[in-house]
């Protein structure tokens, strides 16, 4: 034995701790162990150890300190003669240790008492047993310390408990003496090691599935073959009241949610709390985990009453979960990060199945055709496309930069750049990055159509698997052959991928999101503009440079009221509008939102305040998830808001805006839908979470009422036998008494606890009293508890129906209410921008077909960084710029550094997306035309993971924008061929420039360099030069305003700013004159050259030399 001193090591040593057998020792005449064989380790005054058969009255021997029991003395000889090393487990008095010796008369009578005091089955004992299991349960969430363990006294104190579902008798296990005897073997023999096989393993405790092996319980083999069919899968098993984790899920629990592991009998186990469940399933699934619960399918009542009463209970995977499919209740918001506390804006939790298919090429030159699903669990959307992509796939990065899943479905094989990039996105997000689950084998397109097909029809005639709380919501399209029509339409690599999403969904039971023909909507749209991944990087759109929220363009706009108004709002942003037509409604119903001219208008903003998670509600609901409460939260939050809207009132209304008049009719529209069904519940039993009462009209569900009259029979006959006891007892007073749960009892006092009947059953006893269960008591309470469960089944049945007959008929009704409430809500939070000071609307010009060649006008007045002048705290310098047919529709920008190039570019980018998203921008007034598209390529980064550098990542993004750019787009290019040689840099500078000069309808450009040589390229194509404004007086003083011309970059100014070492900054000041010097005689010995080459070829004319002089004035080589 180890000395207190030293902590047991691993999992033997911690174990054994609990149970550290007792040297044999001689016993003297009183009983008393002589102080000479005790061990030094033991303290001299400790408490004699119960046996461990006897644990389970520890607590209630505690309280009754004055009783001490003894076991047989014969039985003990005996055992002693056969080991020398089982402890001896007499318990005496610590008053009388001199009298231990009582004669057998005296044993008698003892024994004989214990049985009148506690009774035949011990019920106290039981009552000990179900309290050490609850103080138990209600502590596993405390990681216990070591040093606990080694604390003195701690093994008198080590409690054991059977790890039974509900008793003794449901689930068959080892004795707890045998629990840990293949842990505690290093230290010492357990006193149960000497014992035969048959009593260590007795009943129908004995279970194994390897002869070979270890002895395995009922409960642990049922736990390793649901282990065995979920591969993959973290499993939560409920146990009694317990939730439990086993084997290496207990491991995995352990380290993720910080709680305690332990071996029990052959399996790891962790424990969690039931109320707890939510809270820990999303940190695991949070975490990158699948997790699966697996419930009691059986309930208490009825497994008493069936034939198989000793059997385990039956267990059942009953609910599954991932990041992307997790649907959280109303009580939880969007606007928190679970992880780590923080407010942020709403960020899309996305299922996405993606297939591809290759289109030839090899190296560099591949291309491939990607197909893919994207299902938003959470709202109901379904989002599908089929797009080419290069080698680079940057179409494919464009769309995971939209949709942002949270999981990926993808075949076994991909090719090696699709999974480079999926890889480099997904792989190292945060909170664990993106969960990529492989998908067995790949569909071909008949096998897909045949599948996608069969599971419509099977839902159309209500032959699905889904005999659960599953909707059959397609009802509500009342024209089924609108799927058929949808999915005949879809791409074909797109129906591949919703044939895996289906397939993949139905673990889940969330299938039924698929039958809405509503949901589905198309990622390219001719009405939207697509901003790639790298303009919402490097506009800052949904997050900074830095990865925060708080500076992009989502922060600045998002002050919605409603969850449903951040998702829409952020789709709004990351899709602008194409159609004119579509933005000036938004624009006009902003203007009216400012004026205030309605008083409809003016009740918006608290009208919108405190409404619940509609559309995650009407989701909830649609799959059969929601509780009573949540769908009295939803009904009652939608007749609020439809009661509000008074359609007879519309000629009062005197809205300015089309768009707001339609949409709040929408939500008048609900009002009769709402009613209805709201008049069919009782509000109180629906907050209660009460389904047997949740319904007014009682009539309409008559298996609620046959179980609720069945109860009431078996409650008459209770009443009826307690009249009965009265005369029998001779109580006329007598009541039944309930205590701690346990109902229906019969109190005796204790001088007539001899009288009563033999066959009554004695459950506890005070010193007064003695209660008592009846036979026909037993009979009863058993019944009625048969009956409860009937009725908690038929009130679930009927609660689903209630809820699936409202999405089936209702839900396009709902649906649309919910979407109006989310338009409002984003169209108040743009006006509460544009009411902000400085801020104007913009001005569209329509063009015609004809025009469809020519440019989009950019005509600005005064613009400003839309979040700079917000987060700063110095005053933003406004700017003019003007892009059109008239001038030029190219600026070759120039300057010093930190003169304000890359803010000003990024100010007209973010202008011409808040316009087309039908905002109010920052401007004194601006002239825009429709942009289809806006590609900026700014900054040096490299893609490491990607396996490309930052040169690399500069050309090849650059190379993707002149593939996609048509007439009508936005083009900002920054400082582009900085990442290699200067000699390389300004010739792909110049290249990429006059590529885009020459175009033969050339998009709006705006090209930043530090390059002097490429405003040739200006005054040959007839583009425009500007610069950064600075005042050079004793130093460089930036003015950050756009001025006419080309300028030097001042670069070693900008050195001395950031306060490089003065020699370094004077070293480089005399490179550079000297290299200024060189490169000015150069430019006058190639204008000399070209002179003589003209004089003796004879072409020398009053033009070329003109030329030459102008190109020695300019120190400029000389372009005959």
């Amino acid at each position: 034995m180890a000395p207190p001193s030293q902590k047991p090591a691993g999992a033997q040593a911690t174990i054994s701790a609990f149970f550290k057998p007792k040297p044999s020792s001689s016993s003297s005449s009183n009983g008393a162990s002589s102080s000479a064989a005790r061990p030094p380790s033991e303290p001299p005054f400790k408490k004699p150890r119960l046996a461990v058969s006897e644990a389970p009255r520890r607590e209630t021997l505690a309280r009754m300190d004055r009783w001490r029991f003894e076991k047989d003395t014969s039985t003990t000889t005996t055992t002693t003669t056969t080991t020398t090393t089982e402890p001896d487990p007499t318990v005496k008095p610590e008053s009388s240790q001199a009298n231990s010796d009582r004669s057998s008369e005296a044993d008698a009578r003892h024994r004989a008492f214990r049985k009148k005091l506690l009774g035949p089955d011990f019920a106290v004992d039981r009552h000990a047993r179900n309290q050490m299991q609850i103080e138990r349960m209600s502590a596993a969430d405390t990681p216990t310390s070591e040093d606990a363990l080694d604390a003195p006294g701690s093994a008198d104190n080590a409690i054991v408990l059977e790890d039974d579902d509900v008793d003794d008798t449901t689930e068959a296990a080892d004795p707890p003496s045998n629990r840990f005897d293949r842990f505690a073997a290093v230290e010492g023999s357990s006193s149960t090691a000497n014992k035969p096989s048959s009593s260590r393993a007795k009943g129908k405790g004995s279970a194994s599935l390897d002869p070979s092996g270890p002895t395995y319980t009922p409960l642990e083999k049922q736990i390793l073959e649901l282990k065995a069919a979920h591969p993959g899968v973290l499993l939560v098993i409920e146990v009694g009241y317990k939730l439990k984790f086993y084997g290496e899920d207990a491991r995995i629990a352990s380290k993720e949610l910080n709680i305690m592991c332990f071996p029990e009998r052959n399996l790891l186990t962790a424990m969690i709390p039931v109320h707890r469940l939510h809270i820990h399933v999303k940190r695991l699934i949070q975490a990158g985990h699948k997790v699966g619960v697996v419930r009691q399918i059986e309930t208490r009542a009825l497994k008493a009453a069936s034939k198989n009463a000793y059997t385990p209970f039956v267990r059942k995977l009953t609910a599954l979960y991932t990041a992307s499919t997790w649907i959280d209740d109303l009580a939880s918001s969007d606007d928190v990060n679970f992880a780590t506390g923080a407010a942020h804006t709403y960020q899309p939790k996305s299922l996405m199945a993606l297939v591809e298919q290759s289109e030839g090429g090899n190296g560099p030159e591949d291309r491939v055709a990607i197909g893919l699903i994207s299902v938003e669990v959470n709202t109901g959307y379904l989002t599908y496309d089929q797009f080419s992509d290069s080698h680079a796939r940057t179409e494919l990065e464009t769309r995971i930069a939209h949709l942002a899943p949270a999981e990926l479905l993808v075949p076994q094989e991909l090719t090696r750049p699709t999974e480079k990039v999926i890889g480099y996105l997904l792989g190292s997000g945060a909170e664990g990055g993106v969960r990529i689950e492989r998908v067995a084998s790949k569909l071909d397109y008949n096998q897909a159509f045949q599948s996608v097909t069969q599971f419509y029809r099977d839902r159309a005639s209500g032959d699905s698997d889904g005999t659960d709380v599953e909707m059959d919501v397609d009802a509500q399209n009342k024209r089924p052959a609108e799927l058929m029509s949808l999915i005949q339409s879809l791409p074909h690599l797109a129906l591949i991928a919703l044939a895996q999403i289906i397939h993949h969904l139905q673990a889940f039971n969330l299938e039924s999101i698929c039958t809405l023909s509503t949901n589905f909507q198309s990622f390219s749209s001719r009405t939207t503009m697509l901003l790639n991944s790298n303009t919402l990087a490097n506009l800052e759109i949904f997050r900074t440079v830095d990865g925060h929220e708080k500076g992009s363009l989502i922060w600045l706009l998002d002050k919605c009221r409603t969850s449903m108004g951040r998702r829409l709002l952020r789709k709004w942003v990351s899709r602008p509008l194409t159609d004119v037509d579509a933005l000036e409604r938004r624009l006009d119903a902003i203007e009216a939102i400012i004026s205030a001219k309605s008083y409809v208008v003016r009740m918006l903003p608290n009208f919108l305040q405190g409404l619940p998670d509609l559309e995650r509600g009407l989701a909830r609901m649609t799959y059969g998830r929601a509780t009573p409460t949540e769908l009295a939260t939803v009904l009652l939050s939608l007749n609020r808001v439809t009661q509000e809207v008074r359609p007879a009132e519309r000629d009062t209304w005197k809205l300015d805006s089309s768009l707001v008049e339609e949409h709040l009719l929408n939500l008048a529209a609900g009002k009769t839908a709402v009613q209805t069904y709201l008049n069919q519940i009782s509000i109180k039993e629906a907050r209660a979470n009460n389904k047997a009462d949740l319904f007014a009209d009682a009539e309409r569900y008559p298996a609620i009422q046959t179980a609720k009259d069945n109860i009431a029979i078996v409650e008459t006959e209770l009443r009826e036998h307690l009249r009965e006891l009265r005369k029998t007892l001779h109580r006329p007073s007598l009541e039944y008494a309930s205590v701690s749960g346990v109902e229906y009892l019969v109190e005796v006092r204790v001088a007539d606890a001899k009288k009563v009947p033999a066959d009554w059953l004695r459950v506890s006893a005070t010193k007064a009293m003695v209660r008592f269960h009846t036979p026909e008591v037993i009979r009863l309470t058993r019944l009625r508890d048969q009956h409860k469960e009937t009725l908690a089944a038929a009130a679930e049945s009927a609660f689903s129906d209630f809820v699936r007959a409202l999405c089936t008929t209702e839900y396009v009704v709902l649906r649309n209410v919910v979407t109006s409430l989310a338009v409002l809500d984003v169209l108040v939070s743009l006006a509460e921008l544009a009411a902000s000071s400085g801020y104007t609307r913009p001005r569209f010009e329509r063009s015609s077909p004809r025009d469809g060649e020519s440019g989009v006008r950019v005509e600005v007045k005064a613009m400003r960084h839309a979040i700079l002048e917000v987060v700063s705290p110095l005053p933003y310098i406004p700017n003019d710029l003007v892009l059109s047919d008239d001038t030029s529709r190219a600026v070759l920008l120039t300057g010093c550094n930190m003169g304000g190039k890359s803010s000003v570019v990024r100010t007209l980018g973010l202008l011409v997306v808040l316009a087309q998203i039908g905002s109010y921008v920052p401007a004194a007034e601006a002239k825009l035309g429709v942009h289809d598209g806006v590609f900026v390529r700014m900054g040096a980064r490299d893609a490491m993971f990607a396996g490309r550098s930052t040169f690399m990542v500069e050309v090849a993004e650059t190379a993707e924008i002149l593939r996609a750019v048509t007439p009508r787009s936005l083009v900002i290019l920054d400082e582009l061929g900085r990442g290699t040689s200067t000699h390389d840099g300004v010739c792909i500078a110049w290249g990429v420039l006059e590529y885009l000069l020459q175009l033969k309808s050339m998009p709006n450009v705006v090209f930043i360099t530090h390059y002097l040589q490429l405003a040739e390229l200006v005054r040959r194509y007839g583009a425009r030069n500007m610069h950064m404004a600075y005042v050079q007086r004793d130093g460089i003083q930036f003015l950050y305003t756009l001025k006419q011309g080309a300028t030097a970059s001042f670069g070693i100014h900008c050195a001395k700013l950031a306060q490089l070492p003065s020699e370094i900054t004077h070293t480089a000041e005399a490179v550079a004159q000297r290299m200024q010097a060189d490169h000015e005689t150069r430019v006058q010995v190639a204008a000399a050259k070209k002179v003589l080459k003209s004089v003796f070829a004879g072409e020398l004319g009053v033009e070329a030399v003109k030329a030459v002089r102008d190109a020695v004035a300019r120190r400029q080589p000389y372009d005959a």
